[in-house]
C-alpha cells in the first residue's frame, strides 16, 4: 500500500476526503430535516445514532484531517510518510491485519483503511454529534415553565455540531468562538446552508482567541462547550502550554472564570471536561457541580466514560 506523493495540494486533500466520506448535498438536507423532526426528543436516540454527523463532515472533514495528533502528525502527514510509519511494529501489525483479515475482500479503499489505522494508532479527531448538543440544550428545559435557551455561548466551537443542533432546535441565538481561523470558510458555508434550510437561529461566529473575547458585551443564558483536553490534539492556532499547571493557570482558569462571570443569573454553565480538570480547576473556581452526567457516545469511539458537569449561575 504505497503512497507515492510527497505532499498534497488542497484539491488533492478534498479528493482524498471524498474517497473516505462521499457525502451528497441531498443527504445532508435529509439529515437536517431528520434533526428538526427529532427536536427535543434527542435524548431518546441511541448513542450509536449518527443523524446529523454528515452535515458536520460535509463542511469541515478536510480540516479535521489536517489536525495533528500523536507524533505531531495529521492524517495527510501519516499517509505521505507511511513507509516510515510502517517501521513501527504496532502500525505494521495493523496494516497486516487489515490486509489479511479486516479488509481481505478489499471492500474499503486504501484511504479508508489508512484513516482507520490512523484513528487507532495516532489519534481519532472526533466530533461531538449534533444529537448530543440537542440533548444537552433541552435537558434542563423539558417542563412547561422552562423556556429553551435564548442564547447559547460556545467558546470552543470546534467543528460545527453545536450550531447545527442550535439551528435544528431553532434556538433564538448561538454565539460561537473558535480560534482556528481556517474554519472561517467552512462555517460560512455551513451557516448559509442552515439558513437556506429554514433555520431561524441568529448565528454569531467570532474567529479569535476565546481568552481575548470581551464577554461583558455578550448576552447569553446557556453555556455548553468541550474545551481541548491536555495536549491530546493540536488544533490550528492553539497555544502550546509547557505543562498542565501552565494550561490550568493560563487557559482553563481565566477562560472559565470570565465566561461564567457574565452568564445570566439562573443560566446553565455546562462543560465536557475530564475529571482532572474538574477537580483541579472547576471545583476551586466554580464549586461542586449541580449535576454530573455521562457524555453520550458510542463505546466504539473509546472505552472510557467522559463526564459533563453543570452549574446553575
Amino acid at each position: 500500500m504505497n503512497i507515492i506523493k510527497e505532499n498534497y495540494t488542497e484539491e488533492d486533500k478534498i479528493c482524498i476526503a471524498t474517497k473516505i466520506k462521499n457525502i451528497s448535498k441531498e443527504r445532508i438536507k435529509e439529515e437536517y430535516q431528520e434533526l428538526k423532526t427529532i427536536g427535543i426528543n434527542a435524548n431518546q436516540k441511541s448513542e450509536r445514532c449518527r443523524v446529523g454527523n454528515n452535515i458536520v463532515d460535509y463542511f469541515s472533514f478536510v480540516k479535521r484531517l489536517e489536525t495533528k495528533g500523536k507524533y505531531n502528525v495529521n492524517y495527510f502527514d501519516f499517509i505521505v510518510n507511511i513507509e516510515e510509519f510502517e517501521k513501527k511494529k504496532f502500525i505494521k501489525n495493523m496494516l497486516n491485519y487489515y490486509e489479511r483479515e479486516k479488509n481481505k475482500k478489499n471492500t474499503k479503499n486504501k484511504f479508508i483503511v489508512l484513516k482507520e489505522i490512523y484513528n487507532i494508532c495516532i489519534s481519532a479527531i472526533n466530533i461531538i454529534r449534533p444529537l448530543v448538543y440537542m440533548e444537552i440544550y433541552t435537558k434542563y428545559n423539558q417542563n412547561e415553565k422552562c423556556e429553551k435557551p435564548k442564547c447559547i455561548l460556545d467558546f470552543c466551537a470546534g467543528w460545527g455540531g453545536a450550531v447545527v443542533a442550535a439551528s435544528a432546535l431553532n434556538i433564538p441565538k448561538y454565539i460561537g468562538i473558535e480560534i482556528n481561523i481556517e474554519l472561517y470558510e467552512p462555517y460560512n458555508k455551513l451557516c448559509s446552508f442552515l439558513k437556506e434550510e429554514g433555520s431561524k437561529t441568529q448565528v454569531e461566529m467570532y474567529f479569535e482567541d476565546a481568552l481575548k473575547t470581551d464577554y461583558s458585551k455578550l448576552e447569553y443564558d446557556f453555556v455548553f462547550t468541550s474545551p481541548p483536553y491536555y495536549f491530546i490534539q493540536k488544533y490550528k492556532n492553539n497555544v502550546l502550554y509547557k505543562d498542565k499547571k501552565d494550561m490550568n493557570n493560563n487557559f482553563y482558569i481565566p477562560l472559565f472564570r470570565e465566561t461564567h462571570k457574565y452568564l445570566q443569573k439562573g443560566g446553565y454553565y455546562i462543560l465536557n471536561i475530564n475529571k482532572e480538570i474538574y477537580e483541579n480547576v472547576c471545583i476551586p473556581l466554580l464549586g461542586v457541580a449541580n449535576d454530573i452526567f455521562t457524555y453520550k457516545k458510542s463505546k466504539r469511539q473509546n472505552n472510557y466514560n467522559e463526564m459533563v458537569y453543570m452549574w446553575v449561575r
